[in-house]
């Protein structure tokens, strides 16, 4: 008897997408996740290489269910004190969602700089949505 784990990713080197001052910008967002048994455990796992824009102090990457920054928090964020302006700093994170009984769950993955005034960008990173 076989066991099949339900998983979705996104996987993208995009060269320098910028992310906006100070405004929640959006970076990637999954494929639907069909999930074969209704509340079960999503472990959610991302990594980004991250460059901060001009006068960046911090930046807070956010997890959220949907595709796009409007959808439900799932963790709180990861805050990143002290950045400096054009060191690429590597991120990552890993969570658990139990959305309940959806179909095509997606996730996104965020990030949000603290005082910049010049746009940051990501370089390359990934997301996976995969389910117990």
């Amino acid at each position: 008897m076989g066991v099949r784990f339900p998983s979705v990713n996104v996987a993208q080197n995009f060269g320098n997408v910028n992310t906006q001052n100070t405004l929640e910008t959006l970076i990637y967002t999954t494929p639907g996740l069909n999930i074969s048994l209704d509340f079960a455990t999503i472990l959610l796992f991302w990594w980004m290489l991250y460059n901060p824009g001009a006068s960046t102090t911090a930046a807070t990457v956010r997890i959220r269910r949907g595709a796009g920054i409007t959808g439900t928090l799932v963790d709180l964020g990861l805050t990143v004190p002290a950045v400096v302006a054009g060191t690429k700093i590597n991120l990552s994170g890993c969570y658990v969602d139990t959305p309940g009984a959806v179909a095509a769950q997606q996730y996104s993955l965020t990030i949000q700089q603290t005082a910049g005034t010049g746009a940051g960008a990501v370089n390359d990173g990934m997301l996976i949505a995969f389910a117990l």
